[in-house]
């Protein structure tokens, strides 16, 4: 074998030219940015591989331009190199000055297994063979090895290494369970370029040359010791992978690790399986189940006051007993599952409904039937954590599969409600995973991936994005709230209101019809007196144009969209109150008085406004304007 060099194939006449575009998956629009996506994609890793019934501990060390190591003492591991990465089209722009000092990043993890399997392997094994690890991870693109009951299912998040680097670049020292007990390599992704006059593959490795053009990696001793040596890996001899990333990308901070960290893995660092280690030059800091509060103690008052409930909340569920939890009733294993009232016990109902009122925690355990298209049915099951905070404003459920937060799996934010649904059952983890975008963040019900591989599979997927919703409304629905005269109380509305919606009408009156918010102008009032129009967050009403003679008073009615059935009538107190935070009210020229869904504009003068904001962007809103003629002897 010859000594190690960096290795691009020259590419065969007539052969395509594709430019690698698997980092699009991982750019700041699919996540926080990068520092989020190097976190995510390296502790999903690290719980796949992590060894049986052992804590797994990651460190993620950044050594800045002050601790940068000098070129000629990394020399080795770069022979070559720059000749691609200077190449007119390899798709770098302003790339380090060769010889420059190195900065680096460096990622590892313990109590792993580290890359196991034959380095040899150049293609698919058929049958079951034997989990190659190194073979999937090295030499595969969009292709995972991993199986269905592991965290990452496309093959992709790999990608966030290279594209984490200035020069696209990354080495891998693996510690394995085998012999070759100690592997490194390195891997470099460009474009479609030219070097010497000779067309080159993007994909380029550091390596040994075996027959010329099959890299292998490092086994040499010395040589590993010396580049454990010069980036300063903490790894001796106990299995794992450790990374490091050369000339890593600006926005990778030590504060922005630290952040991703706690943002996205609080549960299972809470939950003792996950100990992670931030370091940069000066010290190093170690996130645990001890140490999160504190840390978070030290963050920004925005992130700490949108993290620490939520942490709050796990803590308690992690510590929580299987009796704590109040248990849904079972569907049948042959219908697709559906929510609805009779899923919880209505003698549990009254205590329900007043603890959360009353803002303590409530904890549900709700049983699901699993069913593959080939296999046998399975149940199982995932857990519903809620507290109500009437000082919070609205919140985005966390959805959180084996420890990974899936941050997209819903948009549908809640009022008042912290939310937690945690999935760590094999059979209902499984599911979601399959249905799971490259980046982790999403479930897609129509990706191939997911398509026909379940029976109901569509429907299961709805019944756990929906679980928050509809649970915080059965334990947020109160008969108070069913009460037709409380409104009328309120607002001294005539008891023939056309608007009432909760009061049945014995002869239909003509009405206008609720209407979703659009750009333009699109509820008129009665006889055209005043106009709603959006406004970002939220409507405004005003007087229409060209109106002369201005209405005794007007009623507004919101809510937000919902699949089936009458918005207004299904409006629920967790969505929002228009006398609450976050919702904001700014009026001209009018009075106004607010309860739960309904506004009251009175004492109207011309040119009047009223604005209302803070609704959740993520969701339609519907809102119904009517007319109020001025109140007679015959008023309630």
């Amino acid at each position: 074998m010859s000594a190690p060099t960096w290795y691009f194939r020259e590419m065969d006449r007539g052969e395509i030219n594709i430019d690698p575009i698997q980092r699009e998956f991982f750019t700041t629009e699919a996540l926080e940015g990068l520092a989020d996506a190097v976190v995510r994609e390296t502790i999903q890793n690290s719980l796949d591989a992590a060894q049986e019934g052992k804590k797994v501990s990651v460190r993620f060390c950044l050594s800045g331009p002050e601790a940068a190591t000098g070129y000629r003492h990394v020399l080795p591991f770069f022979a070559n190199l720059w000749a691609h990465l200077g190449a007119k089209t390899s798709g770098l722009a302003q790339i380090p000055r060769e010889g420059d000092p190195v900065p680096f990043l460096v990622v590892e993890d313990f109590q792993t297994h580290g890359l196991i399997g034959d380095p040899a392997q150049e293609s698919d094994v058929d049958g079951e063979g034997k989990k190659n690890d190194f073979y999937y991870f090295w030499r595969n693109v969009g292709r995972s090895g991993k199986e269905q009951k592991d965290r990452g299912r496309w093959g992709l998040g790999k990608t966030v290494f290279p594209a984490s680097s200035r020069i696209n670049t990354f080495f891998g020292l693996s510690i394995r369970e085998e012999e070759p007990r100690r592997l490194l390599m390195g891997q470099a992704v460009l474009k479609v370029h030219s070097v010497d006059g000779n067309r080159r593959y993007p994909y380029g490795y550091f390596g040994v040359l075996e027959d010329g053009q099959f890299a292998m990696p490092i086994a040499d001793a010395g040589l590993i010791n010396e580049f454990a040596s010069r980036f300063g890996l903490e790894r001796k001899n106990d299995p794992g992978l450790s990374l490091v990333i050369p000339f890593p990308q600006p926005e990778i901070t030590h504060d922005e690790m630290v952040k991703a960290v706690v943002r996205q893995f609080f549960y299972p660092i809470l939950s003792g399986s996950l100990t992670v280690v931030v370091g940069r030059r000066g010290g190093e800091r170690v996130l645990d189940d001890s140490t999160l509060f504190p840390t978070l103690e030290t963050m920004h008052e925005g992130f700490r006051r949108e993290i620490t409930p939520l942490a709050k909340l796990a803590e308690w569920a992690c510590d929580l007993v299987s009796d704590a939890f109040v248990s849904v009733n079972e569907l049948s294993e042959d219908t697709a599952p559906k929510w609805s009232t009779e899923l919880l016990p209505p003698e549990l109902l009254p205590g329900l409904r007043t603890r959360f009122d009353q803002g303590e925690r409530v904890a549900f355990r709700v049983p699901v039937w699993v069913r593959p298209a080939s296999g046998r049915p399975a149940k199982s099951s995932f857990h519903l954590f809620i507290q109500r905070d009437l000082a919070m404003g609205v919140h985005r459920p966390r959805y959180i599969r084996e420890g990974i937060i899936v941050s997209d799996a819903v948009r549908r934010s809640q009022h008042a409600v912290y939310a937690l649904v945690v999935i760590d059952d094999k059979p209902l983890a499984t599911l979601l995973g399959d249905a799971e975008n490259p980046a982790h963040t999403e479930w897609q019900e129509r990706s191939a991936n997911f398509r026909d591989r379940y029976h109901h599979g569509a429907s299961v997927l709805r019944f756990v994005k929906n679980s928050v919703a509809e649970v915080v409304q059965m334990v947020s629905h109160s008969d108070e709230a069913a009460d037709p005269g409380a409104l009328l109380d309120i607002f001294f509305l005539p008891e023939a209101s056309e608007q009432d919606q909760l009061r049945p009408s014995p002869k239909p009156q003509p009405r206008p019809g609720p209407e979703t918010v659009g750009e333009e102008p699109v509820v008129t009032g009665k006889k055209e007196k005043f106009r709603i129009s959006k406004v970002k967050g939220g409507f405004t009403v005003r007087q229409a144009e060209g109106v002369s003679e201005l209405p005794d008073a007007i009623e507004i009615r919101v809510a937000y969209e919902v699949r089936r059935g009458s918005p207004l009538k299904k409006y629920q107190p967790a969505d929002f109150e228009l006398d609450r935070p976050p919702i904001t009210i700014q009026k001209a020229n009018a009075e106004v008085g607010a309860s739960r869904n309904c506004l009251l504009i009175e004492k109207l003068q011309p040119n009047f406004s009223v604005t209302v904001s803070g609704f959740d962007a993520e969701r339609d809103l519907v809102v119904r304007g009517v007319v109020r003629e001025p109140k007679h002897d015959s008023q309630i």
